[in-house]
């Protein structure tokens, strides 16, 4: 076991209630609007790979920004950086909802990735630092459990959003994310920190790099060979600066390292899954996208009603235990998705569930872990670092499945490689004493 099981405060419960609504300000703006993307070509007549820029932008800089606000958090009140980065997100979404022209579209989506990018690195960082070993899986449960809620919800949500009120009410419906402020205020506890000085150099070269990483999955192979040079460029000159944009111990750490794998390999399965799966549906079933994501809501429902529970598990029998069960069930559940690709849409719906509930786990599980490999001061850039390649795997889940689509692979066989993914993050599990 990892410890004894506590229970939360009514003040706790506040706190991982405030997180949660930021959470799910932040997702769903991620995926409420991927059905609007055909309006919004419409509008002003663009091809498909400009109007793509509506996502690839938005998660580059969602990238970026997650590593910029983990390591801001050593300097900086959490408090502070929670509320420039509102202000941001609701300044993006303004701009969004006036916007006239494409180029104002995607300022408004920059400007809220800006913003956005706060919100997880900030939540995670305070939900480590601020509840101990008794509870703080509950606290990583619940915020899991907001995540997996939002990829559901999102895209049904913004889709009953884009056809009653028009693509432009999506930025509306974020822009209510500055009334979280007030509550951040009264609620979100001022920690504290030391004033350090800012690696902007080393800063810059990890978010060329990271963007050339996306620009190569998306664009141009090229874009990964420059990411590869400024990358080893960035890991150079961390080893010589004084006080760098991130210690070269978290290179050396390889727990750690594997648990950024584990979170890397979870959201490549998360997002390659709701990718797929609509195109299975519509391709098999001739299904509309409005019963897609209906099918899609049970497992986004029970993901969120047992996000404590799993939280709860986690701090009673420990982490390692719930991430091997969650990688059974992703494993099997991808195994099943294809065997089952010619059954009724229902019996997807049913395997949906329980992968959903493995990514809770998987989430929760691995972000209890981090702050079992880090010290105290390594971790709100930690658990940056930890939200970045979480990210990032979100970013290279649909343009693989996309990939393989264009190789003619099958649906089926595309499932099972998402299993075999979960067999490598399953290697990755760190023998740990949690």
């Amino acid at each position: 076991m990892d410890s004894i099981s506590i229970s939360l405060t009514k003040s706790d419960r506040k706190l991982i209630g405030i997180l949660c609504l930021l959470f799910l300000f932040g997702n769903m703006n991620i995926t409420m609007f991927n059905l609007a993307i055909p309006s919004i070509a419409a509008s002003f007549t663009l091809t498909s790979s400009q109007v793509s820029w509506v996502m690839v932008g938005y998660s580059i800089l969602m990238a970026i920004g997650a590593g910029t606000y983990g390591k801001l958090t050593e300097s900086y009140s959490i408090r502070h950086l929670y509320v420039i980065g509102l202000f941001l997100f609701a300044s993006g979404s303004i701009v969004g909802f006036l916007a006239t022209s494409y180029w104002q579209v995607i300022g408004g989506r920059l400007l809220q990735a800006a913003g956005a990018s706060a919100i997880s690195p900030l939540s995670y960082a305070l939900a480590t630092v601020y509840f101990g070993p008794g509870n703080r899986g509950q606290a990583l449960g619940a915020l899991s459990a907001s995540i997996a809620f939002a990829s559901g919800f999102g895209p049904v949500f913004g889709g009953f959003i884009e056809q009653y009120a028009g693509w432009h009410a999506l930025f509306l419906v974020s822009g209510a994310s500055f009334l979280v402020i007030l509550l951040i205020l009264k609620y979100v506890p001022d920690l504290e920190h030391t004033r350090r000085s800012f690696d902007i150099f080393g800063a810059v070269l990890f978010s060329a790099g990271l963007t050339c990483i996306l620009l190569g999955v998306t664009m141009h192979w090229l874009y990964l060979f420059i990411s590869t040079t400024l990358l080893a460029w960035f890991a150079i000159h961390i080893q010589k600066t004084p006080q760098p944009f991130m210690q070269a111990s978290f290179l050396r750490n390889a727990p750690f390292l594997r648990i950024l794998g584990i979170g890397f390999l979870t959201f490549v399965c998360n997002t390659g899954l709701f990718f797929l799966l609509p195109l299975v549906m519509k391709h098999t079933f001739h299904l509309p996208s409005g019963t897609i994501g209906i099918l899609i809501l049970p497992g986004a429902a029970a993901a969120a009603i047992l996000g404590s529970s799993i939280g709860r598990w986690t701090d009673h029998y420990g982490s390692s235990w719930i991430l091997k069960i969650s990688q059974y069930s992703l494993i099997g559940g991808f195994i099943l998705l294809g065997l089952f690709t010619s059954l009724p849409p229902w019996v997807d719906a049913l395997v949906v569930i329980i992968l959903m509930l493995a990514f809770n786990g998987l989430l929760t599980a691995s972000g209890n872990l981090v702050s079992t490999t880090l010290s105290v001061s390594e971790l709100g850039m930690g658990m940056g670092i930890f939200t970045l390649f979480y990210l990032l795997g979100g970013a290279f889940g649909p343009a693989l499945a996309g990939r393989l689509i264009d190789l003619n692979i099958p649906f089926s066989i595309i499932y099972y490689i998402f299993a075999m993914l979960g067999v490598l993050s399953y290697c990755l599990i760190p023998k740990t004493k949690s």
